[in-house]
């Protein structure tokens, strides 16, 4: 496995150009439900502080409490973070470690792109630091990245999916 997951590191050094990182953060696979509750904690410790705002701000605002919907949405952020579909892995910048589906292959190598997109992202947490995830387009530049990265490990192991196609449908001014 630590052959495995070094030669995925190599290749996300190697197609994305972003200099060796110092420790590799660990990996885990888990059960998906597993792996959305590790994603969703930051959201889900945020709804208790959300809720008192929104009812703080419901009780300030009473005949105008369109100015409060905001509250109520994000402290919804949870919710919506645990029913998300199709997700294989993810980087957890907090905690610096790689979380996959423990139904991946990885004897597979388009199972395996996907950890080498988050190695990507670990890389980027390194070389740029925690900010470039804090804005939008942040988060876009680190995402076209890896997907960028991803298809090339594809191509060099002649596998024909295409990933992140869906990331040229999305764009910051979406997102309010």
């Amino acid at each position: 496995m630590d052959e495995l997951l070094a030669s995925l590191v190599a290749a996300a050094i190697q197609f994305s150009g972003l200099p060796p990182i110092e420790t590799l953060p660990p990996v885990q696979a888990m059960p998906y439900q597993a792996m959305l509750v590790e994603i969703c904690a930051d959201e889900r410790a945020a709804v208790p502080m959300l809720l008192a705002q929104y009812r703080q701000c419901s009780e300030q605002h009473r005949m105008m409490t369109t100015v409060c919907d905001e509250l109520k949405v994000e402290a919804d952020s949870h919710a919506q973070c645990m029913q998300q579909r199709g997700l294989v892995a993810a980087y957890l910048i907090e905690q610096r470690r790689i979380v996959y589906r423990n139904d991946l292959n990885l004897d597979n190598d388009a199972d395996n792109s996907f950890l080498v997109h988050e190695y990507v992202h670990a890389l980027q947490n390194q070389y740029f630091g925690e900010q470039m995830f804090e804005t939008c387009q942040g988060v876009m530049a680190a995402e076209e990245q890896a997907y960028a990265v991803q298809q090339k490990y594809l191509r060099s192991r002649s596998q024909l999916l295409r990933v992140g196609d869906r990331l040229r449908l999305v764009s910051c001014r979406d997102i309010h």
